[in-house]
């Protein structure tokens, strides 16, 4: 980022999203395995995620400054 404004709302707007989206997991998983009775389907699920989390990563994580 240019600055630590833009590193800060960044860095807020990330978090805030993360958090949703990780406090919603156990509740959406919990009733998915009510639904199935197996965990087949949520480790698959998490593998997906897991491997779309780390594409996302590396793409963050490149060394160029945002405008």
């Amino acid at each position: 980022s240019k600055d630590y404004m833009q590193a800060t709302s960044l860095s807020g707007m990330t978090q805030g999203f993360g958090y949703l989206i990780g406090a919603s997991g156990p509740l959406l998983f919990g009733m998915l395995f009510d639904l199935t009775q197996s965990w087949n389907l949520i480790l698959l699920i998490i593998s997906v995620l897991g491997v779309i989390q780390t594409y996302f990563g590396l793409k963050a994580g490149r060394n160029i400054t945002l405008n």
